[in-house]
């Protein structure tokens, strides 16, 4: 009898670490699985999205970037202040400027890029669904340098990206 207590002790500690790993493990694997149907999620929609650049121009004085984008997927953007914008250019001392330019609800402002002119935009006006365009107004400082060929990269809070060159004339 004096064997049976410990026994039954040691027999009730192992039962109840096993209980508490087996909840532990459960509970991981609810998280994983959790997680990657986010994942799937997130990547469902990042494959339904898809830009094209429809024209790139600069104006004259080199300040001012009009990047037009349509979507072609089947995801609207419409966090704009989640996207990216990065250009890459030669100012007018031939010096290559690579600035990555935050969202502007606001005026335009030097180093800022804002949503502009949207196009056939007839279904949730301000959102661009797909079939829908988009102008991209950019403002840089120091200037574009004429007869130069540069690039802008412009990518959405999903991380769907596009990539055009323009040219000052």
């Amino acid at each position: 009898m004096e064997s049976g207590l410990p026994a039954l002790m040691i027999a009730a500690i192992m039962m109840l670490s096993t209980v508490m790993m087996a909840r532990g493990g459960y509970l991981g694997a609810d998280s994983i699985g959790q997680s990657l149907r986010e994942s799937e999620a997130r990547y469902g929609q990042q494959n339904r999205t898809g830009l094209t650049v429809t024209n790139a121009t600069v104006d004259g004085t080199g300040a001012n970037i009009t990047i037009s984008i349509r979507n072609d997927g089947a995801t609207p953007i419409a966090d704009f202040s989640a996207m990216d914008v990065v250009v890459q250019y030669f100012d007018e001392t031939g010096t290559r400027r690579d600035t990555w330019l935050p969202y502007t609800s606001g005026a335009l402002a030097s180093n800022t890029w804002t949503a502009t002119a949207f196009g056939n935009d007839v279904f949730e006006p301000g959102i661009l669904n797909g079939g829908e365009t988009m102008d991209v107004a950019i403002r840089v400082n120091p200037v574009v340098g004429p007869a130069t060929t540069n690039w802008a990269t412009i990518g959405t809070e999903r991380g769907v990206t596009v990539q055009t060159y323009f040219n000052r004339p």
